[in-house]
């Protein structure tokens, strides 16, 4: 997880979910390879949807099982590298590539809700902080997971944190909970979602579609200390995860616009997280005509990008986007949609004097890459994996 490369994670539905270290050339601003022919770390294929994060020298996944239980589990990448997973018949019963257990953290929530199963917009959400205190024993890495889709009371927020193990035999992830936000009482069998949210340093910011955004210092040790802050009415005029780069601003929020039913979106904006004002869109950082298409390796069609775009920021106001791209239209009641290529778009941002004020530019725009997945295989996934910014 070296700076400035991203990790990415394709989902091969025989593999699983496959993680990939990629090499960008700063002078070209480019992706210019993965660094190696294989994935960096694997996590086995489960039901239900996951979502991924990367925190204290690990990869930390949360799957969420529609029929039964979310669970965590964390690849420590500088043990076992493609190698760490051996295949077994059960998952639970897994072991490293030393023999080692697999650690599991069944949450034993068995429900169902009224909505479809196996979409990514489904997956819970991962939010790594940066400037976290360090814990007892040096350790500091927290992620916050929550729910995205809030339901009759049914969801969760927690907070994973690494602790040392007691007698000083390395660390662990632990969970603790963390109280729900205040979106008021909701109507039987109604649905809100969770359409945007980001850190900035401890406190986690969230906009819950037509409920409004809500924020809360995840510094707070307990469940009972931690609470949450109604900031308005209003939503933040990104999709899924923002980022926030102190350098670019300390309120100043990046994040990717939503995409519509045609895949045109995921424009690079800059909001005020303070009042979700939008600073700026950057229409150029889609990509141009002669940019949108390429012929697929299977059957020679053209494939173009669609939603589910995601974002990772490389350091020194650099950010890379990463679109998933399909010869398929999205459709509500279609076959579950497969990508059979990706592209990347690496762009820096830079404010053009040193005051705080001053307005925030797209100073260079790098061109874009593709990549498709391994051994020309549709994908249901492709994305960054959240890392502290």
């Amino acid at each position: 997880m070296a700076a400035g490369r991203p990790l990415l994670v394709v989902h091969d539905e025989e593999e699983g979910h496959l993680v990939y270290d990629l090499l960008v050339d700063e002078e070209e601003m480019v992706v210019a390879a993965a660094c190696s022919p294989r994935p960096v770390a694997r996590f086995p294929s489960q039901s239900g949807c996951p979502a991924f994060a990367a925190s204290g020298g690990a990869v930390l996944g949360a799957f969420y099982d529609f029929w039964s239980d979310t669970v965590f589990h964390d690849t420590v990448m500088q043990v076992g590298g493609y190698g760490f997973w051996e295949r077994q018949a059960s998952p639970r019963r897994m072991r490293d590539a030393d023999g080692r257990l697999v650690q599991w953290w069944p949450k034993g929530r068995r429900f169902s809700t009224p909505r479809s199963v196996g979409t990514y917009r489904d997956a819970p959400a991962m939010l790594p902080l940066s400037s976290v205190p360090p814990g007892p024993g040096g350790a500091g890495a927290v992620v916050v997971r929550m729910d995205t889709i809030l339901f009759d009371g049914i969801y969760v927020f927690e907070k994973l944190r690494l602790l040392p193990v007691p007698g000083g035999c390395g660390s662990s992830w632990h969970a603790v909970p963390l109280p729900k936000p205040p979106v008021g009482r909701l109507a039987e069998n109604e649905l809100a979602f969770v359409t945007a949210y980001c850190a900035v340093g401890t406190r986690v910011w969230i906009s819950v579609a037509g409920k409004g955004t809500f924020s809360l210092d995840a510094a707070a040790d307990d469940e009972h200390s931690a609470t949450w802050r109604t900031e308005g009415t209003w939503q933040l005029p990104f999709q899924g995860r923002g980022l926030h780069v102190p350098e670019l601003g300390s309120s100043v929020i990046i994040g990717l616009t939503a995409a519509d039913d045609e895949g045109r979106g995921g424009f690079l904006c800059a909001c005020d997280v303070r009042t979700g004002a939008v600073q700026h869109v950057w229409l150029e950082t889609f990509p141009r005509p002669w940019e949108e298409c390429v012929i697929s390796s299977s059957g020679g069609r053209v494939s173009r990008p669609r939603d589910m775009h995601s974002l990772a920021y490389l350091g020194d106001g650099r950010f890379c986007i990463c679109r998933p791209m399909s010869t398929m239209k999205p459709t509500m009641y279609g076959p579950p949609m497969t990508y059979d290529a990706c592209c990347f778009l690496v762009v820096e941002l830079k404010r053009l004097s040193s005051s705080s004020s001053s307005r925030l530019e797209l100073v260079k725009r790098g061109k874009m890459t593709y990549m498709w997945p391994p051994r020309g295989r549709q994908s249901p996934y492709m994305g960054f994996i959240h890392t502290a910014t």
